[in-house]
């Protein structure tokens, strides 16, 4: 026993455990980093958004009500001292596999040895196997390495207590209907943490199916149907269980819809294709492609992606298609599996099979775009809980063909711990991939090269480490294989407005526009380009229509008080720059330009009075302190700009500059600290031997001296 639970520790931790060290990736940032119910004072702030923060009532919302697991992002935030350690959260899913693991373990010995799965010296011990599959298992790395992966977790540890509860609840015990409660509550807590949550009731129902299922051999003269009817036998209590569970369900999922607004959530063509096509056969052959696609990840997980919407699997629209073969062949294998089970002379044998049948294929419904479109094509981390029921089928067949020779079950034996050990392998590689964004979309592009999101997020890495050239081919890879992606455009854009190609940065810009009118940050960006060319009333017309579209828009604010700053309206810039920082008081552009703009008209007394303001919001931003150092330093209080200014430098470091070393001696030149102020001018000609004004000020000094 001992040695099996040890075995488990290892199988679920080793793969993943030299990875935790990362950051938050893709999905996190706006589950977590930018969620504000993680961040907020209050605890029931979850319970009116969804998992990303929206609404929950919103048209824009995704629907996806998780507020249990926001709580779990709220405590890792508390604990790590108000503040968002990544390493924090991904250690903390690891503990939520691994107790998943364990719990998985225990629901199958319970199971097996109640469905009499025999243990002989030719058996394998199923459940042991099935979970050290499960531990390892690639498909997992997605929930264990992305933090928002969580609720997936959550979400199994609680389905798996819910069906320990319910298989206690079995039993003609005084407790049964206690244990039959804790069940469904398990159950309703599971679906708070993520939505699928509330299958676990169906599994339960199959099981109770299962219990009841008896051996008998079926007749030619028997149909199926009536060789059903004569192998169940439910008693009062079994059927007294099954109305409360499909209650249970049915109240549980109208208190889901009501929470949604009795509305389905809205997605974008590009999320799920499929779902947007008028046709129905286009819709049936691309959505079974799909399952076909999420049992090969089962089976097989050699090509994981993070994302796989985009294209990344085009729509099955023509007849023949080759892939429809597969589709085929899957269909035969699942319909002559059930046909086996239920034809089967081995009670035990079909039993098991049907019960790893139910763990795999219930779970999995939610997103099989049955009910309602769901908002991916594929999505690894919601095969979490459903390859519990490919690992138990799995090493259900083997324990069968283990009753064969001796030589057999050691080429079982070996061959399962070879696949174990590949699983392993797989998983620690896979890991690292989720180390970092940079890792994790260039590990895309090879699995999903028709992806146009895929091309789209390696840009936006490329951009951020400044490798322009890559940047700038992959947006143009993006917009190619996706015409209307007008995110890609936009952001093309900015690279081509920076490296001065105005033209072409003006073409994708009005391109972006014309696939979306309401794009605020398309305006904005058009408006900045039109300014740079000394457009001002095209510019300000197009950040007009930005914040037509969006009312509370601080950068656009900040950039439309630039412009009118260059056309000589001081007044109505620092009226626009002051707006802005009452929409985001810590907007560090806006505060900047407009304290420098004070001191530059002579209203120092007016600076003097936000300074307090500007430090309360922004204490740590060079530029803010720069200004108010200067401010001070007209005002004839040395003493008060000297500390700024050397808080300046200090908050600077290696990235200081001339300019500051420079203002700091004219400081010191007037306070006639001539010794300070000339140090201070070498200083700055140090870091630019250019420097003019340095130059002239030092020759100036050294003629005072003289």
């Amino acid at each position: 026993m001992f040695l099996k639970i040890l075995s488990i520790l290892c199988a679920s931790t080793l793969p993943f455990l030299f990875s935790l060290k990362g950051d938050f990736v893709f999905d996190d940032s706006e589950a977590i980093v930018k969620n504000e119910a993680v961040k907020s004072e209050s605890w029931l702030y979850s319970f009116h958004t969804d998992y990303w923060g929206t609404n929950i009532s919103s048209n824009l919302s995704h629907k996806s009500y998780r507020p249990l697991t926001v709580w779990s992002f709220r405590l890792n935030y508390l604990l790590s001292g108000k503040s968002l350690s990544a390493v924090d959260f991904k250690v903390t899913n690891l503990i939520c596999h691994i107790i998943s693991c364990l719990l998985l373990w225990l629901m199958l010995e319970n199971v097996l040895g109640r469905l009499r799965v025999q243990k002989c010296k030719r058996c394998i011990d199923v459940g042991w196997w099935a979970t050290l599959l499960f531990c390892v298992h690639p498909v997992h790395v997605e929930a264990v390495c992305g933090a928002v992966g969580r609720a997936d977790l959550l979400a199994a540890v609680t389905c798996f207590l819910a069906f320990l509860s319910y298989n206690i609840a079995s039993f003609k015990t005084h407790k049964q209907y206690l244990y039959l409660l804790t069940s469904i509550i398990m159950a309703a807590m599971s679906m708070l943490f993520k939505e699928n949550g509330i299958t676990i009731l169906g599994v339960c129902l199959c099981y109770e199916f299962i219990l009841k299922y008896k051996e008998g051999k079926r007749t030619k003269k028997k149909s199926l149907q009536e060789d059903l009817s004569l192998r169940l036998f439910l008693s009062a209590e079994s059927i007294i269980r099954m109305t409360v569970l499909v209650l249970a369900i049915l109240l549980l999922l109208y208190g889901r819809w009501i929470i949604m607004g009795r509305a389905v959530p809205n997605f974008n063509e590009t999320d799920n294709p499929a779902a947007f096509s008028d046709s129905k056969l286009i819709k049936m052959g691309t959505f079974s492609y799909l399952y076909f696609l999420n049992a090969l990840l089962l089976v097989w997980p050699q090509w994981l992606c993070y994302d796989w919407s985009m294209g990344c699997v085009p729509l099955i629209d023509h007849f023949p298609d080759y892939r429809l073969i597969f589709v085929v062949i899957m269909y035969i294998y699942g319909a002559s599996l059930v046909m086996k089970i239920f034809n089967g002379r081995k009670k035990e044998s079909s039993r098991i099979t049907l019960l790893a049948l139910s763990l795999m294929v219930t779970p999995f419904l939610p997103a099989a775009n049955i009910f309602y479109p769901v908002g991916f094509v594929v999505a690894e981390r919601v095969l979490y809980i459903p390859s519990a029921g490919y690992c138990l089928l799995m090493v259900v067949g083997l324990n069968r063909m283990s009753h064969s020779t001796i030589f057999t079950r050691k080429i079982i034996y070996s061959s399962f711990s070879f696949l174990v050990c590949v699983f392993a392998l797989k998983s620690y590689e896979r890991s690292f991939a989720w180390q970092n964004e940079h890792k994790l979309f260039l590990s895309g592009l090879s699995v999903c090269p028709l992806n146009a999101k895929v091309h789209y997020n390696v840009a936006k890495v490329a951009d951020a480490k400044h490798h322009t050239d890559l940047a700038l081919a992959e947006y143009r890879e993006a917009i190619r294989l996706y015409p209307k992606y007008y995110q890609a455009m936009n952001n093309l854009a900015n690279l081509l407005k920076n490296r001065k190609e105005y033209t072409e940065a003006e073409y994708y810009l009005r391109k972006a526009i014309n696939h979306k009118q309401n794009f605020p940050a398309a305006w904005m960006n058009l408006g900045i380009l039109l300014a740079s060319k000394k457009q001002y009333q095209e510019a300000k017309k197009a950040y007009e229509n930005a914040l037509k579209y969006r009312h509370n828009y601080p950068d656009c604010l900040y950039n439309l008080g630039n412009l009118y700053l260059d056309t000589n309206k001081s007044s109505y810039a620092l009226e626009t720059w002051m707006l802005a920082i009452k929409l985001k008081p810590t907007h560090k552009l806006a505060w900047t330009n407009i304290l420098a703009l004070l001191d530059n008209t002579g209203q120092l007394d007016k600076a003097q009075q936000i300074i307090p303001s500007a430090l309360s919001f922004l204490p740590e931003v060079p530029s803010v302190r720069f200004a108010i150092a200067n401010i001070y330093g007209k005002m004839g209080q040395y003493e008060m700009a000297e500390r700024h200014f050397l808080k300046t430098i200090e908050l600077l470091g290696p990235k200081v500059q001339a300019i500051h070393f420079a203002n700091l001696g004219v400081l010191y030149h007037r306070w006639s600290k001539y010794e300070l102020a000339e140090k201070m001018y070498r200083r700055a000609l140090k870091v630019d031997s250019n420097f003019k004004s340095a130059l002239k000020n030092l020759l100036s000094l050294q003629r005072i001296k003289l």
